[in-house]
């Protein structure tokens, strides 16, 4: 089959009518649009369902979740053209349709910037001394999680020159025990990219996703019975965000798979991680968001961050006050009303008001959860002053409520800074709180973009 060209128009029938109608199909990074023309008929295509186009490199294109662009017809003298454009949200790529009663049993992708991360150095040794290495040694790990079965490998090209591998990056692997429609199993890539985005510190995008309806053992199967057809490429607008080569670094990641030891730490973070994403779902895309405002200082990227630090399901406010507590204080003070002649509906109001404030202030929640990383991290993970800087963080984004600030001088603009890193430092360290972190791992920490530049940025 000719290789499928993104990013060039192309001319396509459609299938969807029974009219075999024309057109053009693009699929690009920016775009996943078709126009489709009669000369003779008017019509209309249903956008809200699936749109199956056959390109002209043979490939059958699927759109789903799309919009209507625009319909209607032209006329020049007694010729009338009829049209009608359509965007897609997703586009399947492969050898036939992938309907809406298709389910995904297994989806890979690549990730750039992950190689060092996933560098055993034993495996990729032994990659590098034949041609045809054994499967054990491009196999990284494989993990169970709820419900789904977790792998990374490595992927590597040769040349006929050279017996070692020409590149080597990893792919990663999801495989699920019940399998999923087209537009729920991207939920559980983006929480296996949020964990890798985690590590590092920034916002990767993942590449070359590709579905299949079979499991890996029936995929290897149906290779050794030489009847697999192969999988289905899917494409989305999804943007990639400039990364500092400097945050690549994987001195600041709590996880690494560079040995035996540190792969078992990376394969117990990894599936905690995704066992709990059905709570924490909100706080990860907060903290995907908070890594794309990478150099931008601004109101939206404090308001993500306060937002970020409300949806952690383990920064919670405590109660100051316990309920036995809160009903001894209404009692008291309601009798002392009464005593003092108010009528006694006084007590609702009274204790309405003393439960406004069981909950305990700012500043002690802070301290508590505070107390709570360095317990895990150790002392100096946080600046002395760091109490201040989250408090001032609240008080900034009381100011922007409104998604504006408006700096009254460069210190304020630089406490300002100060306050988002603060809280976006500390967000990430409670998200890694819980994980079973190794010892070594927990000391990088400290080195990690979000820790190291709330740490280095002025005041």
């Amino acid at each position: 089959m000719a290789r499928f060209e993104k990013g060039k128009l192309l001319h396509c029938v459609e299938t969807v009518t029974g009219k075999h109608l024309t057109g053009t199909l693009l699929v690009s990074e920016d775009e996943i649009r078709a126009h489709i023309y009669s000369y003779s008929d008017f019509f209309h295509i249903k956008s809200e369902q699936p749109v199956f186009l056959i390109a002209e490199s043979g490939h059958v294109v699927s759109f789903h979740a799309n919009v209507d662009n625009g319909f209607g017809t032209t006329s020049f003298h007694e010729q009338e053209t009829h049209y009608q454009g359509i965007v897609a949200n997703v586009a399947v790529i492969g050898h036939d349709p992938w309907t809406e009663i298709d389910r995904v049993k297994r989806v890979s992708f690549a990730v750039k910037h992950t190689m060092d991360l996933l560098h055993h150095q034993k495996k990729v040794k032994a990659l590098g001394r034949s041609k045809f290495p054994a499967e054990e040694h491009f196999r990284i790990f494989e993990v169970a999680a709820k419900g789904i079965t977790l792998r990374a490998w490595y992927r590597a090209t040769y040349g006929i020159e050279f017996g070692a591998p020409k590149a080597l990056w990893p792919s990663f692997e999801i495989e699920f025990d019940e399998p999923q429609n087209i537009h729920d199993f991207i939920e559980h890539v983006s929480n296996y990219l949020a964990f890798l985005s985690f590590c590092l510190g920034v916002k990767l995008r993942p590449h070359d996703i590709r579905i299949d309806r079979l499991s890996h053992a029936e995929v290897m199967a149906g290779i050794k019975a030489r009847t697999y057809v192969g999988e289905h490429e899917v494409h989305y607008i999804w943007p990639e965000t400039e990364i500092d080569v400097r945050d690549l670094w994987v001195g600041g990641s709590p996880v690494r798979a560079w040995d035996e030891e540190e792969l078992v730490a990376l394969c117990a973070c990894l599936t905690a991680w995704m066992d709990r994403a059905g709570d924490w779902k909100k706080s990860y895309v907060m903290m995907m968001t908070s890594f794309g405002f990478k150099g931008v200082i601004s109101a939206e990227r404090l308001i993500n961050a306060c937002k970020w630090f409300e949806e952690l399901p383990n920064a919670k406010s405590n109660n100051a006050l316990s309920p036995k507590d809160i009903e001894a204080i209404t009692a008291a003070a309601a009798a002392k009303a009464e005593q003092l002649g108010h009528a006694s509906t006084i007590r609702e109001r009274i204790a309405t008001s003393i439960a406004r404030v069981k909950e305990e202030t700012a500043a002690e929640r802070f301290t508590r959860l505070m107390a709570l990383v360095e317990e895990r991290f150790g002392k100096g993970i946080f600046p002395g002053n760091a109490i201040s800087h989250l408090r001032r963080a609240i008080q900034f984004r009381g100011r922007t409520a409104h998604g504006h600030f408006h700096p009254a001088s460069a210190d304020e603009y630089r406490a300002f800074s100060k306050s988002t890193r603060a809280m976006e430092a500390l967000c990430y360290l409670l998200n890694a709180l819980d994980l079973p972190i190794s010892p070594d791992g927990a000391e990088r920490v400290r080195n990690n973009p979000l820790v190291r530049d709330y740490h280095e940025a002025y005041e």
